[in-house]
């Protein structure tokens, strides 16, 4: 009963709360889109301003009213601008437009500076007037100078045609607005509000009074809270409907509740009857032998009975199974009478169960063993209790074979005399075969038949041995199926394996009786060509001709299931002449050509040249001295300016450099892609993140450097370590530098690899102040979703966009696309790679204003870096 009270209680209340919590978003929609449409007026009336100034000979604050005064003339919006006024870059008031109702001088001495009111909503409290303002900058368009904001606001405390439109269209009996515990503005035409406490008041649970249900709920605008609350009210005569429907629930689950209440007691009886009738009957089926098994009963101390007879049952049959196994079994008495033989024992003797019950166990010895040996025997059952080992013993047909026996003894618990032997016979013939199976196993395919890897090893260096004795060449064929992996994929491996069964057979009808062909794995094979000819020209020949007609017949459809498949392949092949480099060595020849194969195209064969192998050496020899480098302090930073259209530095990129002992400065160009590929970029990523904090935070500590920010390359695989945002952490806090001066330059393929890692991380680090600029933009394929999710700081124009675009109209129109993506989405922008006072003019004109490149300076040593620039230039740039 309680239970249906409580029931109709909380959905009665739920109901009334889903009702005003709807209603407080309706409050919440109507107030957010009276504020994106004053906000597009602004907008639009600042844009008409920029374009009037720019047609007339002079621009001048009086045409931006007649601009507002012509824009709003006919819309329902320009006779109720609650606030809409102008300033200089002072913040004098030029110009007030909005309603004579409101007096905005008292509102205007505790305005802040103009631009905390540009970026969102801002709630504005005076004695006489609470408003909601925002502000946009006024530029001249010619010579990009702040000449001005434009400011306009909702009033909230003293509007009450607003809080009465609000109230109506979200069908809300009563709606006040308070300004922390003051009250602003009332509406409650038919209905009293109760005077709260302060607790109350800034409570957000809905509350039930005399006359209605009141809810508090914060303002929030796009999702950020204002200090404004709503107290939205509904009048209790509405839900009188409701109660009544919730109550009339109430009745009907009390009489589920008993009716359910009765149902269990008889459902409780019947399961005792089931569960006692199912035992009792699993009992019987054990005792008339039947193959049967316990399920459990809805009643615990029942199951316990009947699980505790099932493992009983279940261990008498697994030691049945034992008994049955696959090795001949024979229980004999003290005397050594056969009592019980088992199936396997008969398939090994011939004997049946039978021919030897109650026999001595001699009926099945060859003779061949004599009597000193049984002796022997004896003893060590007595002395040990066991006794294994070789026998030859003489099936019913007479034939001798030679088994493995093991004969244990069973002795008594009472007086520890043997009472039983167990005696355990395998067939040592079979095991030969099975031996053989395992030969099979181990050098053989078994999906082919084909020779594995380790006979094709083994058949390798007999070839290169009887190479060398012979003067003749071989060759080495290593094949690889083009694009096998999409034939499993979509066809599944059951095709895919007769697939394979079908090129392997293929490939045997294509070489010698004489020749190899095995399957090292998936879908590569090798093939070994012996006694090609003494001279080279002539077994490269052959090889060719022999690899042009492996790959006509492989390119010929294949017929699996009734689908027409087909299908290539690329062979490297190698010659060998019994050379000393040894098996391994041949194989990674011939697998590099087979390589090159699949880069010159596919379906094609490539002989392996020492270029091959002089380039995989040098790659590696690279790889090894980028680790020495790391450790030996090869490794320096270099530093690019970046400067601002008006001349102004502002930062700098840091750029690694290698000082090779050897062989001198070595291009990043060179050595990234390797550390890229060996995962050495890692290291040497954790490197400059390192080298960049301790440079950071010796500029903070200067004037002339506190407000530079030093921006570095994230690489791909640095950056989606699990402990990436850990590790620049890290690196701050060990020298104490400020997050605000790190800028991350990213790179667009970070888009493609994991968009929820990169967009976590970054919100991860952009709490800290940390910033992030998209490196070489336009170069790569960026999804305008992926961009906007993105939390990004600056868009990076790339340099193979600046350098033509004075002459390329494609690259032209590629950075001012780039620059207009930017400003829609509030990033800032940078141009590299700018060499020319044309192309710094160009940009400019297109709205970018922050550059870098060799106009400015080229990378240099931290001590030759320029902190006085322009000045600390040689060739020092006029900035107009």
């Amino acid at each position: 009963m309680f239970y249906s009270i409580r029931t109709a209680e909380i959905s009665l209340h739920s109901e009334i709360e889903n009702s005003l919590a709807q209603r407080q978003r309706t409050v919440q929609s109507l107030i957010e889109n009276r504020l994106d449409l004053l906000e597009v007026y602004l907008h639009t009336t600042a844009s008409n301003q920029v374009f009037t100034s720019l047609t007339g000979e002079n621009f001048e604050f009086n045409n931006i009213a007649e601009d507002m005064i012509y824009m709003f003339q006919d819309s329902a919006l320009g006779a109720n601008l609650d606030i809409f006024f102008l300033t200089d870059s002072s913040g004098k008031v030029l110009m007030d437009a909005g309603l004579p109702l409101y007096n905005i001088e008292p509102m205007l001495n505790s305005l802040r500076s103009p631009l905390h009111y540009t970026s969102e909503w801002t709630l504005v409290h005076s004695p006489n007037l609470t408003a909601l303002l925002k502000a946009t900058p006024i530029f001249d368009p010619a010579s990009i100078q702040l000449r001005g904001y434009m400011f306009i606001g909702l009033a909230i405390g003293q509007n009450r045609s607003f809080i009465q439109s609000l109230a109506e269209r979200a069908d809300l009996d009563a709606l006040s607005i308070h300004y922390q515990q003051a009250r602003l503005i009332q509406y409650s035409p038919s209905i009293t509000l109760p005077v709260r406490s302060s607790e109350e008041t800034t409570s957000s649970q809905m509350r039930a009074y005399e006359n209605l249900y009141l809810l508090n709920a914060t303002l929030k605008i796009n999702n950020k809270a204002y200090p404004l609350n709503l107290k939205m009210g509904i009048d209790k005569q509405r839900f009188t409907s409701v109660s009544e429907h919730y109550w009339q629930t109430f009745f009907l689950l009390s009489g589920v509740f008993l009716l359910l209440l009765i149902l269990a007691a008889w459902l409780l009886h019947l399961s005792h009857s089931r569960a006692i009738s199912q035992l009792t009957n699993y009992i019987q089926g054990i005792q008339q032998g039947l193959r049967v098994r316990f399920f459990p009963t809805g009643i615990y101390e029942y199951n316990q009975v009947g699980e505790a007879m099932q493992h009983m049952v279940e261990n008498l049959k697994i030691a049945a199974t034992v008994f049955e196994s696959a090795e001949g079994m024979v229980v004999t008495d003290e005397n050594k009478y056969i009592l019980r033989v088992n199936q396997a024992f008969t398939d090994i003797t011939g004997y049946q169960a039978k021919d030897v019950l109650g026999h001595h166990i001699k009926v099945i010895r060859s003779g061949r063993h004599n009597q000193s040996f049984y002796d022997e025997l004896e003893l060590q059952l007595k002395t040990q209790g066991s006794w294994q080992g070789e026998i030859f013993n003489k099936r019913k047909n007479g034939e001798e074979y030679l088994q493995w026996t093991m004969i244990t003894a069973v002795m008594s618990d009472n007086d520890n005399e043997i009472i039983n032997y167990v005696i355990t016979l395998i067939d040592i013939t079979q095991r030969n075969a099975a031996e053989s199976k395992i030969k099979q196993l181990a050098f053989y395919d078994q999906l082919t038949g084909l020779p594995n890897r380790q006979l094709l090893m083994e058949r390798l260096e007999s070839a290169r041995l009887n190479s060398q004795r012979s003067k003749q060449y071989g060759a080495i064929l290593y094949l690889d199926l083009d694009d096998f992996k999409t034939l499993n994929d979509t066809r599944g491996h059951d095709t895919g394996d007769k697939f394979l069964t079908l090129v392997s057979q293929r490939l045997i009808d294509c070489v010698r009786r004489t020749d190899t062909v095995a399957r090292i794995g998936g879908d590569e094979f090798v093939i070994i060509l012996e006694q090609l000819d003494t001279d080279l020209d002539i077994g490269s020949q052959r090889a060719d001709s022999l690899c042009k007609k492996i790959l006509d017949t492989l390119s010929k459809p294949y017929y699996i299931d009734n689908i027409e498949h087909f299908s290539t392949l690329s062979i490297g092949v190698t010659l060998f002449l019994g050379e000393a480099k040894g098996i391994d060595e041949l194989l990674k020849h011939a697998d590099l050509a087979m390589y090159q194969a699949k880069g010159a195209g596919r379906n094609t064969h490539r002989f392996f040249n020492p270029e091959m192998q002089a380039k995989v050496l040098e790659h590696a020899a690279m790889a090894n001295d980028i680790r020495h480098a790391l450790t030996r302090n090869e490794f320096t930073l270099y530093y690019q300016p970046q400067v601002t259209h008006d001349g102004k530095l502002t930062g700098a990129e840091a750029l690694i450099r290698w000082q090779h002992p050897k062989q001198g400065t070595i291009s990043p160009i060179e050595f990234i892609p390797i550390a890229e590929e060996t995962g050495l970029i890692i290291p040497l990523g954790e490197w400059v993140l390192d080298q960049a904090c301790q440079v950071l935070a010796v500029w903070q500590h200067s004037p002339l450097t506190d407000s530079l920010v030093l921006a570095i390359n994230i690489s791909a695989k640095q950056f989606h370590q699990t402990g990436f945002v850990q590790q620049v952490l890290e690196a701050l806090k060990r020298y104490e530098a400020n997050p605000h001066r790190l800028k991350l330059e990213l790179t667009e393929s970070m888009l493609h690899e994991d968009l929820e890692d990169t967009i976590t991380k970054m919100s991860q680090l952009k709490k800290y102040g940390v910033s992030f600029s998209l490196d070489d933009f336009g170069t790569g394929y960026s999804s305008l979703n992926y961009l906007k999710r993105l939390p990004l700081d600056q868009l990076k124009i790339d340099k193979s966009f600046v350098r033509d675009l004075l002459t390329n109209s494609h690259d032209a129109d590629i950075a001012r696309t780039i620059v207009s993506l930017a400003k829609s989405m509030n990033l800032a922008v940078i141009a590299e790679g700018v060499e020319t006072q044309e192309q710094r003019l160009a940009l400019a004109s297109y709205g970018c204003l922050d550059f870098q490149g060799y106009l400015f300076s080229r990378p240099v040593p931290l001590e030759a870096f320029p902190f006085n620039y322009p000045d600390g230039i040689s060739t020092t740039v006029k900035i107009n």
